[in-house]
């Protein structure tokens, strides 16, 4: 299994980015624009997968700041970019969860001399929420509420202070709509979720929509979580495209930000627009957006084209890459086998038609592609 690529992050650039308003036991960054500029500008960078800009930028900060935390979490997040999908026990996965560890070291040994310090306790809720959402898509759930009951003091603390300070909106809205939505579709917490406060969706939404407009820090995650959200649970396509375009606009070169624009579009029903996302994502060198790529060639092919032999093709070659490669994502499994069984039943073979539905069901992380997959079922 890998870490998810879809471009989540959870909560690294919101505390990471922080600095800007808070002052704390380590170098003091508050009112420094140079080096406040050049962490913003190495975000950016690292977005934008110009990793040759990004690289120098965080060996010049580790040199200035020495063993910060906030260089630790900068390291995390530029490698989960750079190397992203890579599997668990990898050398890459593990370099990636040490960047992780020795932040939280470095925070908590703050702490430990100033428990009141406010800007440790966020570096502290960023590592322990971004090894919470590592440890779920990788499937080690007890792993993750292990580190998500760790969070949970800090967002507390955050739900306080969200007016006067808007980067607040992210994670409080993050908490606000998983808190309720993430038991619902994952019963497996159900039973370990009586320990933390009651959440709303409805508000959780709210709230990313204002980190979306008012922030300036977690603008991305905000953005990136609203398409997440509405296309992938509310499945509201519509609402969810224009976040995706936001990012897409904003880094071009970052392919997540392509797929998902791509993916938001053919949900939407607007597959005539999708044609110049998904040459980049077939063309690319990294066999990910292959995969990703001839998914969405293949609704391309089926939708808007009619072609239903070529669309096949496509199918089968996205299948086939994932399994040749280990790079299966669920998610997107579960719409290649949807895909394949819409083709299969239009060609009259029910039964390899029933066996693409019931592996979509199988593979579904969503409702927006297990209802599809389970209706067909119904009606063969």
């Amino acid at each position: 299994m890998f870490i998810n690529p879809d471009g989540r992050i959870y909560l690294i650039i919101f505390l990471l980015t922080l600095f800007n308003h808070l002052g704390h036991g380590q170098i003091s960054i508050n009112g420094n624009p140079q080096l406040s500029s050049k962490i913003n500008s190495t975000i950016d960078y690292i977005y934008n997968l110009e990793f040759d800009k990004s690289e120098p930028l965080i060996d010049d900060l580790h040199q200035t700041m020495g063993e910060h935390s906030a260089v630790y979490l900068l390291k995390a997040f530029n490698i989960f970019w750079k190397k992203k999908p890579f599997k668990i026990g990898s050398k890459d996965f593990t370099t990636f969860e040490g960047y992780l560890r020795r932040s939280l070291e470095l925070s908590e040994s703050v702490l430990e001399d100033n428990d009141e310090d406010v800007e440790a306790s966020f570096f502290s809720l960023a590592a322990h929420a971004y090894l919470a959402q590592l440890y779920v898509d990788n499937g080690e759930n007890l792993k993750a509420l292990s580190e998500a009951k760790s969070c949970y003091g800090y967002i507390k603390e955050g739900f306080e202070m969200v007016n006067q300070f808007p980067e607040y909106y992210f994670p409080c809205g993050i908490y606000n709509y998983y808190r309720e939505k993430y038991p619902e579709e994952n019963p497996f917490f159900k039973p370990f979720l009586w320990f933390f406060r009651s959440g709303d969706k409805e508000e959780g939404i709210r709230m990313l929509q204002k980190g979306a407009d008012k922030a300036i820090f977690t603008k991305v995650e905000s953005n990136i979580y609203l398409f997440h959200i509405l296309l992938r649970y509310e499945e509201k396509p519509h609402l969810s495209t224009p976040y995706a375009k936001k990012l897409f606009d904003a880094y071009p070169n970052n392919l997540n930000f392509t797929a998902n624009y791509a993916e938001s579009l053919i949900f939407e029903n607007k597959i005539d627009q999708t044609k110049e996302l998904i040459d980049p994502l077939v063309e690319s060198e990294n066999y990910y957006f292959k995969y990703v790529g001839y998914l969405f060639l293949g609704n391309y092919q089926e939708k808007y084209l009619n072609d239903y032999e070529s669309a096949l093709e496509s199918y089968l070659l996205a299948d086939e890459m994932g399994s040749k490669l280990d790079l299966r994502s669920p998610h997107m499994d579960s719409q290649i086998y949807l895909s394949m069984g819409r083709i299969y039943l239009k060609k009259n073979n029910e039964t390899q038609a029933e066996k693409y539905f019931r592996q979509s069901v199988k593979k579904a992380e969503f409702s927006l592609i297990r209802d599809e997959a389970k209706e067909y079922l119904s009606n063969l």
